[in-house]
């Protein structure tokens, strides 16, 4: 399993802790061709390039890795934006992802959405 279809499956199992977010609207790399809400928050998770390797006596023993969430709201979207956007980062941050980066909210030219890009750093450790 890669890491972002395993952040989706630990935020899939714990769905009741994140307001306004269903399940079905959680996605790892792109949104499915079904998800056509035009009420409901989506978030895709994908892994992003970047990270180092750390080394004991000449041999990578863990490797810091980022991945990306990018949330997506129907322009109307009357509910606390931000706020789930802190429920996420919070629960991540319990499971050892760290956020370095909020891109902000944006209305996208060509869907006319709401969107918002948070970037998170992890550690991969005994990569030996």
């Amino acid at each position: 399993m890669t890491p972002a279809a395993q952040v989706v499956s630990l935020i899939k199992k714990n769905i009741s802790q994140f307001d306004g977010l269903k399940s079905e609207h959680v996605h790892s790399f792109m949104i499915s061709q079904e998800d056509k809400t035009k009420t409901d928050a989506i978030i895709v998770v994908s892994e992003a390039p970047g990270g180092r390797h750390g080394y004991g006596n000449g041999v990578p023993i863990f490797e810091r890795r980022r991945l990306q969430i990018e949330f997506y709201y129907p322009k109307n979207y009357m509910k606390d934006m931000e706020g789930l956007e802190k429920q996420i980062k919070s629960f991540l941050f319990a499971h050892g992802f760290v956020c370095y980066a909020n891109a902000g909210h944006v209305i996208s030219p060509d869907q006319q959405n709401i969107t918002n890009t948070l970037k998170f750093n992890y550690q991969k450790e005994d990569i030996i």
